[in-house]
């Protein structure tokens, strides 16, 4: 394996169609046992029977969701700080929701809008800084929460946190490849962050999908425009493990994203850049070699004019 240039190897949900087996059957990963993080599927973490018919690899689960239950069960003082921050990070997020839903207001009305071509222009991208900046401050305070909670329970000063992880990075070394599934993408980063997993995948090779792409880009973002209690406007949660970035993954855009509504399409692909926007439906893949892109098959790129063109490799 290559450690420099690791494969990340992204797809989109697995239902209907299934891509997992041949998107592996080509990546060159061969035979050799892989680990699985399923820890976004929380309760059901380790059903991976179904997954495993899919491959000839054997499979291991490393058990992330299992293991922080463990951790919780054992230590009262670390159960209850989690509970706190997550109070914190949900009541930052609700604040955050509320004064982001004036500035998209505003930003759309931006787009709409016709008049002098420059003075629109300027409103346009002040409109759009604005937004850029409350995210950016958000960020920052779901930062500080993970900070303030990470300074006192860590590998170094908590001995059963040091043990659970230590034990992780002992069976991490076994396999030259991890594969990540979907599912509630903030259970997995919580729990990808609880146990240093951002240092240990670092040089592993990757093949994830849906949530478990998500979390290798550097930022996370809910997006949803069909809810039924109406659209939702996209959202950063936080900081994803970084080992993409550059990229906002978009896992079933089909079903979430209104793509005729350009005014909110062309506002998602401004409001993120130069990140660029990629989408990731049933039946796609983005291959990566490190950063590089190395294949792409039916992902597409949000342009600037809120079009979605194909994603080619270089």
């Amino acid at each position: 394996m290559n450690t420099e240039m690791p494969l990340r190897l992204l797809l989109g949900p697995q239902r209907p169609v299934v891509n997992l087996d041949s998107a592996v059957a080509q990546s060159g990963i061969g035979d050799g046992p892989i680990g699985v993080i399923s820890a976004a599927w929380q309760e059901a973490e380790g059903d991976i029977d179904d997954v495993q018919r899919l491959l000839p690899n054997p499979l291991f689960d490393l058990r992330l969701y299992q293991r922080t239950e463990e951790l919780f069960a054992a230590d009262e003082r670390l159960r209850e700080a989690y509970r706190r921050r997550q109070d914190r990070l949900k009541e930052q997020q609700r604040l955050y929701s509320m004064r982001l839903k004036h500035l998209m207001v505003a930003a759309r009305e931006t787009l709409r809008i016709e008049g002098e071509p420059a003075v629109v222009a300027a409103e346009r991208r002040h409109a759009i800084s604005q937004l850029r900046a409350l995210d950016r401050h958000h960020l920052a305070q779901v930062e500080k929460a993970h900070t303030r909670f990470d300074s006192v329970f860590n590998a170094d000063s908590h001995k059963l946190l040091a043990e659970h992880t230590a034990a992780i990075e002992d069976e991490l070394s076994r396999f030259e490849t991890v594969l990540m599934t979907g599912g509630n993408v903030i259970v997995l980063m919580n729990r990808l962050r609880l146990f240093g997993l951002d240092r240990l995948l670092r040089h592993k090779s990757i093949i994830a999908w849906s949530a478990g792409a998500m979390v290798l880009c550097d930022r996370i973002v809910f997006f949803h425009d069909r809810l039924p209690q109406g659209r939702r406007d996209p959202e950063i949660v936080g900081l994803g493990m970084g080992l993409l970035p550059g990229i906002v993954l978009l896992p079933d855009a089909k079903g979430r994203l209104q793509a005729k509504d350009l005014v909110r399409i062309r506002l998602f692909s401004r409001r993120f850049a130069p990140a660029s926007c990629m989408t990731l439906d049933n039946g796609s893949l983005l291959s990566y070699a490190g950063e590089t892109l190395r294949d792409s098959e039916a992902a597409k790129r949000i342009t600037r004019n809120g079009r979605f063109k194909r994603v080619r490799a270089a």
